[in-house]
């Protein structure tokens, strides 16, 4: 084993890594599309595509900051429009976090660099959130970034990593609006790990004064020989920032593009993107209706959260905080906790994503942690030269498998809602694509309306202009719209039997509640549930039930069997 290990050239911390990140980019790529689409998913990709449709965009915190909007957009432009390069952006993110591992290189042993690749690419939550288009992933893993190209750039006093942070930093305030509480939790960690330092100082005879005193004289050279580059970075990530949060129009007076073209707009825009988004981001976020619950419901939630996908994780660092009380350590220990005892404050859902931000906050300590166990190991039962090759062929052997392991449990099974505590409560927990396949293809064959809503599902003006705020009963058909969008179908709505058309379009679309009322009202035609194709009079509707976990609700769609067999017949005739 250590023959093999040399040979490879794993003991250096770049060449593992590169291994580590293979492999995390396997289990995030590999069934990709295998889910439907989140609640949330559908909604942010609906509006995605109604973008690229328009040209229109603008900052709207309901969904978030604009930075997975745009990627996933050029995204759908190179590569289609599907479930797979829907979630691929924050796929190549994730695969890519591993190799952050290396900013930490000057404060980490080689082995410990390794280890903490390994836990960015095989814990569970950061796996499964890998494989889903929401800004929670790419926020941490940029956050965790700017931390470590700041770590290097002290530890190596090159400033190349200071623009490293910058921008990373900028791509963070793109994601996601709790991008703001990273560097409140590392202010708050980094003053009560100073304090504590000075504390033992006294405590050892020392003084603490004058220790102080020379921390704030190395900062003030430090940061007089980096002036010039100090200067230049909130210039770059105002030009970050601003690139991605400017309004989007094909007006030719209005947006981002028109602004370049014309430099009397550009002070306009700038304030739409700066001022204007920050306005827009207070009197949503900010407001006191968000968090407007109890709070102890939604920690407990959080530590069973923790508890059941990062428990390995969190006892490991809890080892680490013990066992190796370094500066860095005890730091992410303190940033740790912040996020455990803040996110449940500020969380307006109980969203298991949030803990994704205490993950990478642990992620340092639980490397450190578990070259620690295996190290009290090898004092008890190992030889010292056993110790590199067995403790990296652990290590590599627990990245491939754990990862395929967990991607196996979070992805490709959906257990019950209550089960699965990484599944948060919008996703739909059955398979409802063979459906949307024949609304696709009824859709491509029709002219006129190809899909009605019915009941609950509709509202009375379909013409409200596709970006968010939409109407609160347009919700209620997610994660339906984002599929009808991709499939160009053309959709309307009525609200009771009595409204129905004549000549009804090919597919209508109803809550399971309405499925006996709303057959009873197309006379004529038979229909079974359970997906039982039934033939009799001038034609057959075909109905299908499938059970989400979004409150029990069900969907019921009605598909004009004739429609359908005129559409898939070259399909289905086609040789596999």
């Amino acid at each position: 084993m250590n023959r093999v290990i040399d040979r490879l050239g794993l003991k250096e911390p770049r060449r593992a890594l590169a291994l580590v990140v293979l492999a995390a980019l396997v289990a995030r790529l590999i069934a990709l599309d295998v889910r439907v689409a989140h609640w949330d998913e559908a909604r942010v990709g609906y509006w995605i595509l109604h973008t690229a449709d328009t040209g229109w965009w603008e900052y709207r915190p309901i969904i978030h900051g604009p930075f997975v909007q745009h990627v996933t957009r050029w995204t759908f432009a190179v590569a289609g429009v599907s479930d797979f390069t829907m979630r691929l952006p924050v796929a190549l993110i994730g695969s890519a976090l591993p190799a952050t591992a290396l900013l930490f290189r000057s404060r980490l042993r080689d082995v410990e660099t390794i280890a903490l690749g390994v836990i960015l690419a095989a814990n569970p939550l950061l796996l499964y959130y890998s494989r889903f288009m929401r800004s929670d992933l790419p926020l941490a893993a940029f956050a965790f970034v700017t931390l470590g190209a700041i770590v290097a750039a002290i530890d190596t006093d090159r400033r190349r990593y200071l623009h490293l942070a910058a921008i990373a930093f900028a791509l963070a305030l793109t994601t996601k609006e709790n991008a703001v509480l990273y560097p409140v939790s590392w202010l708050g960690a980094g003053t009560l790990v100073v304090l504590s330092r000075l504390a033992a100082d006294h405590y050892d005879g020392g003084d603490p004064i004058a220790t102080l005193r020379s921390w704030v004289t190395a900062t003030r050279r430090r940061a007089w020989a980096w002036r010039r580059t100090l200067l230049a970075l909130p210039f770059e990530i105002l030009a970050v920032v601003a690139f991605f949060y400017a309004p989007r129009s094909p007006e030719a007076d209005a947006g981002l593009f028109s602004a370049l073209a014309d430099p009397t707009l550009l002070p306009g825009v700038l304030g739409q993107a700066t001022v204007g988004a920050t306005g827009e981001l207070m009197d949503l976020w900010l407001s006191p209706s968000v968090r407007g619950h109890a709070y102890a419901p939604y920690l407990a939630h959080f530590l069973v959260v923790l508890a059941m996908a990062s428990a390995g994780t969190a006892v490991l660092a809890v080892l680490a905080v013990r066992w190796q009380p370094r500066p860095l350590v005890t730091f992410c220990g303190w940033w740790a906790l912040s996020g455990v005892v803040g996110y449940p404050y500020v969380a307006d859902i109980k969203a298991p994503w949030l803990a994704i931000h205490v993950v990478v906050a642990l992620a340092i300590p639980a490397a450190v942690g578990l070259l620690a166990v295996v190290e009290r190991f090898r004092a008890a039962r190992i030889e010292r030269r056993q110790l590199a090759s067995v403790g990296l062929a652990l290590l590599l052997v627990f990245s491939g498998v754990f990862a395929v392991a967990s991607a196996g449990f979070t992805t490709y099974h959906q257990p019950p809602d209550g089960f699965n505590v990484v599944a948060q409560s919008g996703q739909p927990g059955g398979d409802i694509r063979p459906v949307l396949q024949d609304i696709r293809a009824v859709a491509g064959h029709n002219d006129g309306t190809d899909v009605l809503y019915y009941g609950n599902l509709s509202f009375r003006d379909e013409t409200w202009a596709n970006h968010p705020p939409a109407p609160s009963d347009w919700f209620n058909r997610l994660p339906i719209p984002w599929y009808t969008e991709r499939a160009n179908a053309t959709v309307d709505s009525v609200e009771t039997a009595e409204g129905l058309p004549t000549n009804p379009p090919p597919v209508v679309i109803a809550e399971g509640r309405d499925r006996a009322e709303l057959a009873a009202a197309l006379d004529g035609y038979a229909v079974r549930e359970e997906a039982i194709l039934i033939r009799g009079g001038r034609r057959t509707i075909e109905v299908f039930g499938f059970e989400y976990h979004l409150g029990g609700k069900t969907f019921a769609f009605f598909i004009d069997r004739d429609a359908l067999e005129a559409a898939t017949a070259g399909r289905d005739s086609a040789p596999s």
